[in-house]
């Protein structure tokens, strides 16, 4: 009576209950028999290496918005977690940005289409997303008037 066989991996390689692992035999398409093999001890085929998950990567992809404290932007956080974190009233969610650092963003933008102008007014010739800044010159200044930071030219 041959050895009993323990369930097979992934890879087809059983275990016998004296300890041996084995391939078992199988028929090829052309009909002819492929015997039984032996495996060395220690071998394990790349088919049943378990693959590394990431951690942080695997929670990102289980919860909707990448991690299960995420706050969407305008809403506070429940009372528990305000007592976690000390902080009360309004959150900066995603989406939101601090308005100084918004202010920051503009007067970069202003300068930058304002030295776009001064080229375009000595000739040289401007790529198309170079032309569109400079028209939206007034539209930043429009936003950097609305954040009342007073940071018009801080060069």
């Amino acid at each position: 009576m041959p050895p009993k066989k323990t369930a097979a991996a992934a890879s087809g390689i059983t275990t016998t209950r004296s300890g041996d692992r084995v391939i078992e035999a199988s028929v090829r398409a052309d009909g002819s028999i492929r015997p039984e093999r032996k495996v060395r001890q220690g071998y394990t085929p790349a088919e049943d290496v378990a693959s590394y998950k990431n951690e942080r990567a695997e929670t990102f992809r289980s919860h909707q918005y990448g991690h299960k404290d995420y706050v969407p932007p305008g809403l506070t956080l429940s009372t528990e977690k305000k007592k976690k974190g000390g902080e009360g009233g309004q959150v900066m969610g995603v989406g939101q940005e601090d308005p100084e650092k918004k202010a920051r963003v503009l007067v970069k933008k202003i300068k930058a289409a304002k030295q776009l102008k001064e080229r375009m007014e000595k000739g040289d010739k401007l790529a198309a997303n170079q032309v569109a800044k400079i028209q939206m010159l007034e539209t930043f200044e429009k936003e950097l008037a609305a954040l009342n930071l007073g940071g018009e030219d801080k060069e």
